[in-house]
């Protein structure tokens, strides 16, 4: 069977390639040997930094003209982002893993460009999962896809509302949304995270696809599911302990019920200190004698 590659996909497919080598030969080379880099010279330090620079410019770019549908554009974008990927070191950004989420992220843009037809919501979606791979490999702590953590929260958080108010089609609807936000930061959080936690997400994300597939809906299942869920993505997202997750109240539309309830705990807590303090001087002047009123007055 031939296997037949378009001009569109093959560089890419030789991008990946070159990536990977790259960084598991890196990875087998001792600290005293020499940084590698793919094939071509090896880059300076600040080469390598201005590299990079070039590279989250042209991620952003790219991003931003695929979102408006500008075809020219974009692939001049991916030309330029492909370009600045040259001769870059991966050794202490990510693992053999980042860099194929990063090379698959990239061939996904590229084959979407390729298309005769635009589908403006599948250019939104691999631009951005292109820009968040991009932004996780060179921030850490402050890395877009982190932003993600309390919309994927509130979408396990529909899922136990679905469970609880016994709701088969609300919790497949609210899965499927869990689901979409992850397939759109997974490079992001594979260059980033260790491939056993990404790994023990995935795991429990099949198993939750199963439960919520289920035609009769297991609760007890989903009962232990989904609090496991949320334990593991705190761990995806580097979330310690239990964190709160501050959502807008619901139950009530009327923010004046709110504005209402609050104002009368104000108006009763003053009405408290005021009952006190005029008891309170009551007091005083029920041992005062009738001398002591103009003392204060005296030299």
């Amino acid at each position: 069977m031939k296997i037949l590659f378009s001009k569109q996909v093959l560089p890419v497919l030789l991008l990946i390639v070159t990536l990977v080598l790259s960084n598991t030969a890196v990875a087998a080379q001792s600290d005293g040997d020499k940084m590698l880099s793919s094939n071509g010279p090896t880059l300076s330090q600040e080469e390598q930094k201005s590299q990079l620079r070039q590279l989250e410019a042209a991620a952003e770019k790219l991003y931003t003209d695929m979102q408006q549908g500008n075809t020219q554009r974009s692939l001049t974008d991916m030309e330029q982002l492909i370009a600045a990927l040259e001769g870059v070191s991966f050794k202490g950004l990510t693992s053999v893993e980042g860099i194929h989420a990063l090379a698959e992220s990239i061939m996904d843009a590229r084959e979407t460009l390729a298309k005769v037809e635009i589908v403006p919501e599948e250019w939104a979606k691999v631009s951005a999962r292109l820009r968040l791979a991009v932004n996780s490999l060179l921030h850490h702590d402050k890395a877009l896809w982190l932003q993600y953590y309390k919309v994927m929260a509130d979408d396990l958080q529909q899922m136990n509302k679905a469970r609880v108010g016994g709701n088969p089609a609300e919790l497949r609807a609210a899965f499927q949304a869990l689901k979409e936000h992850y397939e759109l930061i997974r490079p992001a959080a594979v260059i980033r995270r260790d491939p056993s936690i990404i790994n023990q997400f995935e795991s429990w994300l099949s198993y939750a696809q199963r439960l919520s597939n289920d035609r009769t809906m297991d609760e007890a299942a989903l009962k232990n599911a989904i609090p496991q869920g949320e334990r593991m993505l705190r761990v995806l997202f580097g979330r310690k302990g239990e964190e709160p997750v501050f959502l807008p109240i619901t139950g009530y539309d009327n923010p004046w019920y709110w504005s209402g309830l609050i104002g009368a705990w104000i108006v009763l807590a003053l009405c408290y200190t005021g009952i006190r303090k005029y008891q309170a001087t009551q007091v005083v002047m029920a041992v005062q004698k009738k001398d002591e009123k103009t003392a204060r007055f005296r030299l």
